[in-house]
């Protein structure tokens, strides 16, 4: 068997250097997040020449895009590359001796505006997509949104950078949200947890492994209190994973039931999530990705599947790769509204049952959202619908020319949905 080898394709400014450099590289990471974070990039350099602290040295506004590339890897003819991405040069640093040069960079634009300038902005009638729309629009990079759009009456953006910003507004409707490639990345979390397991990953193939498992933290609940300026009403939203006593208590502004809604379960998620996590280090290949999910085998009752938060990629000077994987347990969100009370003793309660097997047809400017709002009681249940109705919604959104409807994102007027129980 051919040998095999890892090593990194750099481009710099958009140029192919990846000969010149090789020969200097003595280390390289690549950190992908699957949200929250921007991904970073780092090469340590020798730089016994000087040339990297001086000729060499990088300037504002430059730019490096990086590549792993394995070859011969797992068998002969097993050849691969994972583009990282592209980074912009934001940290320097110079050691020795021996003398090395560390280059970082960050997957932010090159743009001021977008990761450096406090803003203060009231944005109304518009949505979380709108917003990132115009955000990703100013910035001059691309926007991929995927998972269901939300609607935003009024929202302050208050002395905070665009991008901290961003990733805030993402959170709190439960989407993960990265920069990559140059564009805003958006998805929501939930459904990718849902996924099957891309692979599985037995503690014999592990280096080395920790876990972290709380017995306590996990929230049975979450009940947030907000203050409709509409109709001049403290309300009250409740909802139970399962029986018992610990419950998150929120007080967060939101617009409606639904907005409370989505906003406490999002919240109880985040909290949730990090109750049982995992550390796994293992040989280095280009199948870790954030965001995936995978199954670990050989851990006793830690075993299960998880979502991968962060993925570390690490390279020597020579063919060491090596992998670092951070992830949380997935959770499967089914639970009990206990209840929505009105300022008073008035109380809101979900559709009854008598809606279930009801047919209704789609008018324009309907979202399964409001539809779910209509039949079901609550918004956020708009999945009830899609999964009920997925074979008609996604014929429908491929005859209009759509590779799919994008959890039911795009729905079209005269679609008949059955309405679920």
């Amino acid at each position: 068997m051919k040998a095999r080898q890892a090593s990194v394709v750099v481009k710099y400014n958009d140029k192919d250097i990846t000969k010149t450099i090789t020969d200097y590289i003595e280390g390289f990471s690549y950190v992908d997040n699957a949200s929250g974070s921007a991904d970073t990039v780092t090469l340590k350099l020798n730089n016994r020449s000087g040339k990297w602290s001086g000729s060499w040295i990088p300037v504002q506004g430059d730019s490096v895009k990086t590549i792993i590339k394995l070859t011969n890897w797992n068998k002969e003819g097993d050849n691969r590359k994972f583009d990282c991405g592209y980074f912009l040069i934001d940290d320097l640093s110079f050691s020795g001796p021996p003398s090395v040069a560390s280059i970082g960079g960050i997957s932010t634009p090159i743009n001021t505006d977008f990761n450096v300038t406090k803003k203060s902005k009231t944005w109304k009638k518009t949505s979380v997509k709108g917003i990132l729309s115009s955000i990703a629009s100013s910035a001059k990079i691309g926007l991929y949104f995927s998972g269901q759009d939300y609607p935003i009456d009024e929202l302050e953006q208050s002395d905070k950078e665009d991008v901290n910003f961003a990733f805030e507004l993402c959170s709190s409707y439960n989407l993960a949200m990265k920069l990559y490639n140059k564009k805003i990345v958006t998805f929501d979390q939930t459904e990718y947890e849902k996924k099957p397991a891309s692979f599985t990953l037995k503690k014999e193939n592990c280096e080395s492994w920790s876990f972290t498992y709380s017995l306590t933290r996990m929230y049975d609940g979450v009940s947030i209190s907000y203050t409709d300026s509409k109709k001049n009403q403290t309300l009250k939203y409740k909802f139970m994973l399962k029986n018992g006593s610990r419950i998150l208590k929120l007080n967060e502004t939101a617009e409606s039931l639904q907005d409370a809604e989505i906003k406490a379960k999002s919240k109880l998620l985040e909290h949730n999530r990090q109750c049982q996590t995992a550390n796994l280090k293992v040989k280095g290949d280009t199948k870790y990705i954030s965001s995936k999910c995978m199954k670990l085998e050989g851990f006793g009752k830690l075993d299960g599947k998880y979502y991968i938060d962060t993925v570390s990629h690490s390279k020597d000077a020579g063919n060491g790769y090596y992998c670092t994987l951070e992830a949380h347990l997935c959770i499967i969100v089914k639970g009990v509204t206990v209840a929505t009370v009105l300022s008073g003793d008035t109380v809101k309660k979900a559709a009854s049952s008598s809606t279930a097997g009801k047919k209704y047809t789609i008018v324009s400017g309907d979202t399964l959202w409001r539809i779910s709002t209509k039949f079901l009681g609550s918004g956020a249940k708009y999945m009830q619908i899609y999964n009920a109705n997925s074979g008609t919604i996604e014929s429908t959104a491929k005859s209009h020319g759509k590779s799919s409807s994008s959890n039911g994102h795009w729905i079209y007027p005269g679609t008949t949905l059955t309405i679920p129980g």
